[in-house]
């Protein structure tokens, strides 16, 4: 009897286990990403940067965007700025705007940054949506060239039938600028939908380069 117990209970583990393995949707991808920056005026600066995203399992780019950003620096610790994204994505144009805060602490060689961050978007998928995002990063200058770095953030996304935290991203990756006009960065990120049905799990190899004025 006891065997007969025992043989059911971890015939119902596997069973859930496996509802669970192909609930989700797990894929891969690559993200390429170059701009350039220049501060035209004190304490504001100007991003302009276009992005590839390539997905592993269909083999083509699925996502193609460019990025214009406006941060103005509040104090030597906090800025603020907003964006635009225009998005061809699935054979649609999409846009996005965004408008965030964020807050940098020094700790020797260390540094503490948190973000947060609204944006809006017709788009009603988990992270190109409209969401309220709030992001936690910690890096370390291992000398003046090279800086290790991770991140978590959480998206909180809006819509008009159901708001709910569903997606959050983890980031791990290392820095690179050899002088003040060249910075190259390589990351992996680790990207998971909650609360939805069929949730999308996302490994991503990301490179980006930014060259400043």
């Amino acid at each position: 009897m006891m065997i007969k117990k025992l043989s059911i209970t971890f015939l119902l583990i596997i069973s859930l286990a496996a509802n669970n393995l192909f609930a989700q949707h797990i894929d891969g991808g690559t993200w390429v990403n170059a701009g350039i920056s220049f501060e035209p005026i004190k304490d504001i600066t100007v991003d302009l940067n276009e992005e590839a995203r390539y997905n592993a399992s269909i083999g083509s780019l699925y996502q193609l965007n460019t990025n214009i950003s406006i941060d103005y620096k509040l104090s030597k610790k906090i800025k603020t700025g907003v964006e635009y994204r225009y998005s061809i994505r699935d054979n649609k144009n999409t846009n996005r705007f965004g408008w965030g805060i964020s807050y940098k602490e020094g700790m020797g060689d260390f540094d503490l940054n948190l973000r947060t961050k609204f944006q809006y978007s017709p788009v009603l998928d988990g992270p190109e949506g409209t969401s309220w995002r709030n992001k936690l990063g910690l890096s370390y200058a291992i000398n003046k060239d090279f800086s290790p770095f991770v991140s978590c953030e959480m998206f909180y996304s809006i819509a008009n039938e159901i708001s709910q935290f569903d997606n959050y991203r983890i980031e791990g990756g290392l820095d690179y600028g050899p002088n003040k006009h060249n910075d190259f960065t390589l990351s992996w990120i680790y990207d998971h939908e909650f609360n939805v049905n069929n949730p999308d799990i996302m490994h991503v190899l990301s490179f980006s380069y930014k060259y400043s004025f």
